[in-house]
């Protein structure tokens, strides 16, 4: 099975870009959001939508599933846009990590019984 060589650190990435989502919870809640924290959790969400953005253009090169890195903009690009959508930002990025963990090929067989289909174009299976 194809896979691209930063499959796990892209899935990583999203998946340390949640702990930091919910971290930063507790630094608003806490009235301690100045700008220089403000700057860097934002940071990281941007980051995250560019290396994303490369895992989608790899992905399709390599013929294999778009859905987790998609999902990867989606979910830095809420966080990155406003905190508020911190939540559906984290929810987002798990699935993609998941996603991202999980790569497949994108290619479908189109055959109908490949343990049968002895090449001649019948399926009769004999």
């Amino acid at each position: 099975m194809k896979k691209s060589k930063y499959d796990l650190w892209i899935g990583a990435i999203n998946l340390i870009n949640c702990c930091l989502f919910i971290c930063s919870w507790f630094a608003i809640f806490g009235a301690d959001f100045t700008a220089k924290i403000a700057f860097f959790f934002y940071l990281f969400a941007w980051i995250g939508v560019i290396l994303n953005e490369i895992a989608i253009v790899q992905s399709h090169n390599l013929s294999i599933s778009l859905i987790g890195p998609i999902l990867g903009v989606i979910g830095n690009a809420l966080y990155g846009f406003t905190a508020v959508l911190a939540l559906p930002a984290v929810i987002i990025n798990i699935i993609s990590a998941f996603f991202i963990f999980m790569q497949h090929n994108n290619q479908i067989n189109f055959s109908i019984n490949p343990i049968y289909n002895d090449g001649r174009g019948d399926n009769y299976g004999i």
